[in-house]
């Protein structure tokens, strides 16, 4: 009997890696990595606190460079045709209170920023997420966004981007934290605030 050949394994395709890598981002009890937060609504609350990381672990940051959150932002809206926004010092202050606390009281789960005066957009990574990877993320949804209705696709959200893009916003402010874990949550805080129901963002 003739030895039987041994084929070599198969390779598994791109798409299955960049599913590992969204599943790897999303937040354990959200299912979704960012989490739009509009004026139409209230944010859903945080999820059950996780244990806090021991504190010589947890680092809160200030913002990098306001470039790193700026530029990506400006360049979303400049395609759309709409004025870049200008960086927030008070607007940043005030994100990098939210997520400090959230990160010592909460496992830097999302905040639940319902009862902002502000536009919020959150980003949740299970690694140390630089700005522009997490705006790009909200700036990503725009593929599921028809400008023509103001509609979303079916079972996609828009909310962060048109978030990002809403004309009427001027100013934003952004901050991250970094648990013991090594997971970055990444808040921005924007005003005027957008995704008013009814209403186009551009």
């Amino acid at each position: 009997m003739a030895p039987q050949r041994r084929h070599p394994a198969p390779t598994a395709p791109m798409a299955c890696s960049l599913l590992l890598l969204a599943l790897c981002l999303a937040p354990p009890a959200h299912g979704s990595r960012v989490q739009p937060t509009a004026t139409t609504s209230k944010a859903p609350p945080a999820p059950v606190p996780a244990p806090p990381p021991p504190a010589s672990k947890a680092t809160t940051t200030a913002p990098p460079e306001s470039d790193e959150f700026l530029a990506p932002h400006n360049k979303a809206r400049a395609e759309v045709g709409v004025a870049a926004l200008r960086w927030s010092a008070g607007l940043a202050s005030a994100a990098a209170k939210t997520t400090s606390q959230q990160q010592r009281q909460s496992g830097c789960a999302f905040a639940d920023m319902g009862a902002s005066a502000y536009g919020a957009n959150q980003g949740w990574a299970s690694y140390r997420a630089r700005p522009g990877e997490v705006v790009g993320s909200w700036v990503a949804q725009a593929r599921y966004y028809t400008h023509a209705n103001n509609s979303c696709a079916a079972g996609q959200q828009c909310g962060t981007y048109t978030q990002v893009v809403w004309r009427r916003t001027t100013d934003v402010g952004c901050a991250q934290a970094t648990c013991g874990t090594g997971a970055t949550l990444t808040l921005c805080l924007y005003d005027p605030h957008g995704n008013v129901k009814g209403e186009s963002p551009y």
